[in-house]
C-alpha cells in the first residue's frame, strides 16, 4: 500500500496514487484511442472532444451511483476518493455521452467504440494498479491452504483492509496490530485481465468482420473477467442468490445476452451491405 505517490517538491502537496493513476489511465486511453482513430480516417479533433466530455460524465456517473448505493457514508459528487466510484455507473454514463456525441457529430458510433475498446482496457489496467496502491477494492481473506494464498498480500495498519479485519476477524492470529490478514490482490488480478483484454482486442481488430466487433468482444471479456475473477474474490462480493450464484452473476449473464444480440444485429447488417 502506497496511498501517496509522491510529494511535490517545494510545495509539500501530496499527490494521491489513485488520483494520479486514474488521470494517467485516462490519458493513456485518450492517446491510444485517437491514434487508432487517426489510422481509421476518423475525425480525431471531434472524437478527442467527445472523449473528454464522456470521461467527465463517466467519472461523475461513477461517483454518483456509488453515492446512491452508499447513503450511510455520504460525501460530495465532486470528491473522487479511492474506492468511492462505481464502474457500472461510470461505464454507462460515458457510453451514453459517447453515443449522443457521435450521433450529433455524424461519426460512426461503433467505429469509434472499436477504437476505444483496447484503449479502455489499458486505461483500466493503470487505474486498477492505482486502487492497489491506495489499498481500496481489496480482495477477500484467503487462509493457508486455500487457492491463491501464495499470491496473497497484507495491508498495513490504518488501511481499509486492516480496519475491516480488526472488526470482523478479531481473534485470528493472521490479524495483527501492524497488518491485515492476507487477502487476494484482486486489483492486480483485474489489471492483468485488462492487459489480456487489450491483447485480445488487438487480435480481434486484425481479423474484424464487422464494425463494432472489437468493442463487443472486449466488453464481453470484461464482463466475464469480473464475473469469474474479480467479483467473487473481492471483500464486497455481491450477495448470494441461489447457492454459488450471486446477484452479479445474473446481471452479468443478462449483459452478455445483450452484447450477443447486438453482435448478431451488427453482423447481419454488415452482411446485408
Amino acid at each position: 500500500m502506497h496511498p501517496i505517490l509522491f510529494v511535490l517538491p517545494g510545495l509539500g502537496a501530496p499527490l494521491p496514487s489513485y488520483g494520479v493513476l486514474m488521470v494517467v489511465g485516462l490519458l493513456v486511453a485518450w492517446l491510444v484511442a485517437l491514434d487508432r482513430a487517426r489510422r481509421d480516417g476518423l475525425p480525431t479533433e471531434t472524437l478527442g472532444t467527445i472523449f473528454v466530455v464522456a470521461a467527465i460524465a463517466g467519472v461523475l456517473g461513477a461517483r454518483g451511483l456509488w453515492l446512491v448505493g452508499h447513503p450511510e457514508i455520504g460525501g460530495s459528487l465532486l470528491q473522487m476518493p479511492a474506492g468511492g466510484l462505481s464502474i457500472v455507473g461510470g461505464a454507462f454514463a460515458a457510453l451514453a455521452v459517447t453515443i449522443v456525441g457521435c450521433r450529433l457529430r455524424g461519426v460512426s458510433t461503433f467505429a469509434w467504440l472499436d477504437c476505444l475498446a483496447p484503449a479502455f482496457a489499458l486505461g483500466a489496467a493503470v487505474e486498477r494498479v492505482g486502487a492497489f496502491l491506495a489499498g481500496t477494492d481489496f480482495g477477500r481473506y484467503v487462509g493457508p491452504g486455500e487457492w491463491g494464498h501464495a499470491l496473497a498480500v497484507t495491508f498495513p495498519a490504518g488501511s481499509p483492509a486492516h480496519l475491516l479485519h480488526r472488526r470482523l476477524l478479531e481473534g485470528l492470529a493472521v490479524v495483527s496490530e501492524q497488518a491485515s490478514a492476507p487477502v487476494h490482490p484482486v486489483q492486480l488480478y483485474a489489471a492483468a485481465m485488462a492487459v489480456l483484454i487489450f491483447a485480445l482486442a488487438r487480435r480481434v481488430r486484425s481479423r474484424r468482420r464487422y464494425v463494432g466487433q472489437v468493442f463487443l468482444v472486449a466488453m464481453a471479456a470484461f464482463v466475464v473477467a469480473r464475473l469469474v475473477v474479480e467479483d467473487p474474490l473481492r471483500f464486497d462480493a455481491s450477495e448470494p442468490l441461489w447457492g454459488p450464484i450471486r446477484r452479479a452473476h445474473v446481471a452479468a449473464l443478462g449483459l452478455l445476452g445483450v452484447l450477443a444480440a447486438v453482435a448478431g444485429i451488427r453482423r447481419h447488417a454488415e452482411e446485408r451491405v
